[in-house]
């Protein structure tokens, strides 16, 4: 099984009610959790169509996010938690795999407050190959 890219996620908490931000996102992005538990709410929004790697993914939510209005973009500061989930599948082919973010791009991701995780899924995760 060869070593792939599989999704970019934005996650995203707060204190705050995130519903103008959840609205703004949706004309772009599909949001698939959107709760409140206690105080805290959390969201979840993935592109809904399949990205062609990290790089593509990344830039496209620097990209949405930029163009929040004034008032989501003060919410979004006030978050409690933002991030890139960036996931792979693992494999057995190649020996190794190298993804790099460009300079720029991540400066643009700092720029939004927002970090980086990577999740590698075990092989045969999203597929029956094991």
């Amino acid at each position: 099984m060869k070593i792939s890219y599989v999704a970019t996620d934005l996650e995203f908490d707060s204190t705050s009610d995130l519903s103008l931000i959840v609205a703004e996102l949706r004309t772009n992005i599909s949001v698939n959790r959107n709760d409140r538990i206690g105080d805290v709410y959390y969201v979840t929004a993935g592109l809904g169509h399949c990205d062609t790697g990290a790089e593509e993914a990344v830039a496209l939510y620097c990209t949405i996010l930029e163009k929040l209005s004034d008032q989501a973009k003060t919410l979004w500061r006030q978050c409690t938690r933002r991030v890139l989930d960036v996931a792979f599948t693992s494999g057995t082919e190649p020996k190794y795999e190298t993804y790099q973010l460009p300079e720029e791009l991540v400066r643009r991701v700092a720029d939004l407050g927002i970090s980086i995780a990577i999740t590698v899924y075990r092989a045969g995760f999203y597929s029956d190959a094991s």
